[in-house]
This record gives structure tokens, sequence and C-alpha cells, in this order.
């Protein structure tokens, strides 16, 4: 298994605007079509109130930066959290 690099994420945001379906994406980068959808996902654009926004195809808008940025958000944030901080939760709360 291989991750996305923007130059990936970049490809499926010009594939997407030029209505691309996820099977011939997927097809295009080698990887699944979980991944497209996934990636698609990741990467949605939303207004300030939250919806999603759609392109010219009146399909969610996609934004290669977008996921990127979400992807190393979430990268940074997995992991088992620090023990301190859990000690001092469990003080707080007693």
């Amino acid at each position: 298994m291989r991750t996305l690099t923007l130059e990936d994420r970049k490809k499926i945001e010009l594939m997407w605007r030029n209505n691309a379906s996820t099977v011939k994406i997927a097809a295009e980068l080698e990887i699944s079509q979980c991944t497209v959808y996934t990636e698609l996902k990741r990467g949605q654009e939303t207004d300030s109130a939250g919806d999603a926004v759609l392109d010219e195809n009146f399909r969610p808008a996609y934004s290669a930066e977008r996921g990127q940025t979400v992807y190393q958000r979430n990268l940074r944030n997995r992991g088992r959290r620090p023990k301190r901080d859990i000690e001092q939760e469990g003080a707080d709360g007693a």
C-alpha cells in the first residue's frame, strides 16, 4: 500500500473536474476505487454553512490542497495520546 502524494491528488482533481469516473481515476493511478472515494471525501470543498460545494458537473467539488492538508492534520493527530494529558484530565474530573 502506498500513500497518495500531492501530485496524485492533483491528478485526481484534474480528472474529477474533467468528469472522469472513479473507476477510471483508480485505474489511472493504480489504486483502489475505495481509495478514490475516500480521497474525494477528504478533499471535498464546503461552504461557510458546511454544505458541499458542487463543481460544473454538479458533483461535490474536490481540492487537492485541501485533501493534502486534511491528510497531514489527521496524520499528526493519530496515535496514542500522551499519558500526562490523561492524568491531568483525571485530576480535573475528580
